[in-house]
């Protein structure tokens, strides 16, 4: 794997003819359930959008089952040293402290990382997993993220790796990492989207009932959820609603009135509880909305920003630098830096 590979990508119509890219999803003992199922669910219903694709391959240590931190088991591995030959993508998948170290130390995961990357197109980890690159060699001068929790701790094992705290996911060349859990899935689909195209990658996230395709550009943790933190069930239920009604007035009267409360009190209440003013909270969700859009439509700006609640264009623009360090120009597709 070179981190400055180009990129592969192939059309959804040419998929068919392309040879069929072999997934490699490396699994261990106290593997975390979700870090491995929410990629595997993706590839496999890219083989359904685009018959031929990939074929995807479950591996471990030693192979066979493989018991995950929720419980149940991965009914069938194969051993990682069978996994001969090139790979197109190698993603390692994340767990608890313990059971990575036995991993990558004690089942020899790490020193295999290091060899089979070098035959991989593209390799990538969910979670902690970027752990596992580090101990095989692969983040040294690289940008990376890995869960919020343990990014500190990375940075410090890790100085050669500039750790993005404030990313879903990070692209590097042909390594990606992700901050964990449900950025598996976010990651997952943009490797989806560079190999058979936009198309194929909404479909399967409408297939997969994601709320929003999020991208690189995307935040760990969204201003709304920092929000609701410590807000009450009526201020959640307020901020729930704004999130769902962004064309309305959402002046401070506007929603003090909603919540039954008087303009002062209500602006000082959800400062209180939510860390941010109404105004900026309301901005920060119009300027996320925006930016999703312009990830996953061709709309004109002008239509964007008034679906989003925005009164022009310059004024989603200046949303957007304040509260995402965006310009829309680099939420479409086509213009995201690799």
């Amino acid at each position: 794997m070179s981190r400055h590979a180009k990129s592969t990508a192939v059309p959804a119509k040419a998929a068919a003819h392309a040879p069929c890219r072999e997934v490699v999803l490396l699994a261990f003992e106290g593997v975390e359930a979700i870090d491995i199922a929410a990629p595997a669910s993706a590839f496999s219903k890219a083989t359904l959008a685009a018959p031929g694709a990939y074929r995807v391959h479950m591996a471990s240590p030693r192979g066979g089952p493989v018991h995950t931190s929720a419980g149940f088991a991965v009914a069938d591995t194969v051993p990682m040293q069978a996994m001969g030959g090139s790979i197109d993508t190698l993603i390692v998948a994340g767990g608890e402290e313990d059971a990575l170290r036995r991993a990558i130390y004690e089942d020899g995961a790490g020193a295999w990382l290091a060899q089979a990357a070098q035959r991989s197109r593209r390799v990538a980890s969910v979670c902690t997993g970027a752990f596992a690159l580090a101990a095989a060699g692969l983040l040294e001068g690289c940008k990376a993220t890995t869960h919020i929790n343990a990014c500190d701790l990375l940075a410090q094992l890790c100085p050669g790796t500039q750790v993005q705290r404030d990313r879903i996911f990070v692209r590097d060349g042909a390594l990606w990492t992700s901050a964990g859990v449900t950025t598996g899935l976010d990651m997952a689909l943009a490797l989806i989207e560079e190999d058979l195209g936009r198309a194929v990658a909404m479909q399967i996230a409408r297939d997969l009932a994601v709320f929003t395709l999020r991208t690189d550009t995307t935040p760990q943790l969204s201003p709304a959820l920092l929000a609701q933190t410590d807000a009450s069930v009526r201020m959640r239920e307020l901020m729930a609603w704004i999130q769902g009604h962004l064309t309305q007035d959402l002046s401070v009267d506007a929603l003090a009135q909603r919540a039954h409360m008087s303009p002062r009190n209500f602006a000082r209440a959800f400062a209180a509880q939510a860390h941010c003013t109404p105004a900026r909270f309301v901005a920060q969700v119009r300027a996320q909305h925006a930016a999703a859009l312009l990830r996953q439509t061709d709309w004109p700006q002008e239509k964007i920003a008034a679906r989003s609640g925005f009164g022009s264009v310059d004024t989603m623009i200046r949303a957007m630098q304040q509260h995402l360090g965006l310009e829309p120009g680099q939420c479409r597709p086509a213009n995201r830096a690799t």
